[in-house]
């Protein structure tokens, strides 16, 4: 359904939308006691925000939260992660404008990014640096970068790009990831609980016993191996950075190339922020029956237009998983490489979101008060502001 304000899969979905908004804030303390101060102090107000981040529960509690200090928002979501239901609610309940729908492709998500941005907004909220990317290279939205106060990026991805890939200098932006909080408590338990969550929602099958190669071992990479470790897998890490690597074998990992890897694999998950992980010549060592998962940004750290023609038939098995013969073996490709966490799952627990949000909140307050104290360039969280997150979380999560 669209108009010029939104476009969503269908708006008689807001109320069961508007009950998975309910459930996520009984469950965030945090996100609760910032809206009430949102609401009576409006530290936002007369801003316009853009926002590109999955459009999901926990989400729709943050934007009450924005909504509530006076700002106006617009989002869209990623390929494969929007929950159509609580897209509709957002429209219906608090007018956000809402571009996103579940089934979007690439192509329209890069459209949608474009719509937030017609906003003109004072403050972004990137994820995976897609909305840095128009400003910078689209000469339609190159206005923004001398007229934005600052912006914000969630992933390590996006704070990838923004390093190596833009000139990024223009306005400031604090990288979420850049925290301690999000790296250990987001990524590490929340991202490694919610990727074993997504594969098993996906695929139904037993992890006991199985024999797991996991590429990558940075924060969102060590989380999901433990995680699977835990429930009995056989953890291969693969890792070319040889630091990662160490920490991998010091932690009782089994440690290979990803050439040796692949063939004896029953399940294979990239988690790397980086793309083309997964070419042609990978998916020829695979051995029949091989599951492949994505956790990692981006569709893109599998090469799914290689795999395609490489394969003598392609059969959608059932929801999330799709079958691709290659030379007589079955490779199981789960959400079509769409994160398996939100895709096939819920993405990550509403208590770990809790926190993940708040420093995101807290962190667009800090721009819209004090962007003249920030440099033009992507920069950590400031240290206070991570603190007094941790704060709240001991205080709700421990001592309650």
């Amino acid at each position: 359904m669209q108009d010029n304000h939104f476009n969503i899969a269908n708006i008689a979905l807001a109320e069961s939308g508007r009950k998975r908004i309910y459930w996520a804030k009984k469950n965030m303390p945090i996100m609760n006691s910032i809206i009430d101060r949102f609401e009576k102090e409006q530290p936002l107000k007369g801003l316009k925000i853009a926002i590109c981040l999955h459009v999901e529960a926990k989400t729709g509690v943050w934007l009450e939260a924005l909504t509530k200090g006076g700002a106006q928002i617009a989002i869209t979501g990623s390929p494969g992660s929007t929950q159509d239901e609580t897209a509709a609610a957002l429209v219906v309940d608090y007018g956000i404008g809402v571009f996103s729908h579940r089934n979007e492709s690439f192509d329209d998500h890069l459209s949608y990014c474009k719509n937030v941005l017609d906003i003109t907004p004072d403050i972004i909220a990137d994820n995976g640096a897609d909305l840095h990317e128009l400003i910078f290279t689209d000469p339609n939205y190159n206005h923004l970068k001398t007229s934005l106060l600052g912006a914000t990026e969630e992933t390590t991805t996006g704070a990838n790009r923004l390093r190596e890939d833009f000139n990024a200098n223009s306005f400031s932006t604090l990288v979420i990831n850049d925290t301690q909080a999000k790296r250990i408590i987001e990524n590490r338990f929340g991202v490694g609980s919610s990727v074993v969550d997504g594969i098993m929602r996906a695929t139904n099958v037993m992890l006991h016993g199985k024999k797991v190669v996991v590429i990558g071992y940075g924060y969102c990479g060590s989380g999901t191996a433990q995680r699977l470790r835990g429930m009995g897998a056989h953890v291969t890490v693969v890792e070319t950075n040889p630091l990662a690597k160490l920490e991998a074998h010091m932690e009782g990992f089994y440690t290979a190339t990803l050439e040796d890897a692949l063939p004896d694999a029953d399940l294979v998950i990239t988690i790397t922020g980086r793309d083309n992980i997964l070419r042609r010549e990978h998916f020829e060592l695979m051995s029949d029956h091989t599951i492949v998962a994505n956790a990692g940004h981006f569709q893109r750290e599998i090469n799914i237009d290689e795999l395609a023609k490489l394969s003598q038939s392609i059969t959608e098995i059932r929801e999330h998983v799709t079958a691709y013969t290659v030379n007589g073996n079955e490779i199981f490709l789960l959400s079509h490489a769409n994160l398996v966490n939100l895709s096939a799952g819920d993405g990550n627990p509403i208590e770990i979101m809790d926190l993940g949000l708040a420093l995101q909140t807290l962190s667009i307050e800090r721009i819209a008060k004090n962007a003249t104290t920030l440099d033009n360039e992507p920069q950590p969280v400031p240290y206070d502001i991570e603190m007094e997150v941790a704060r709240l979380a001991v205080k709700y999560w421990i001592n309650h």
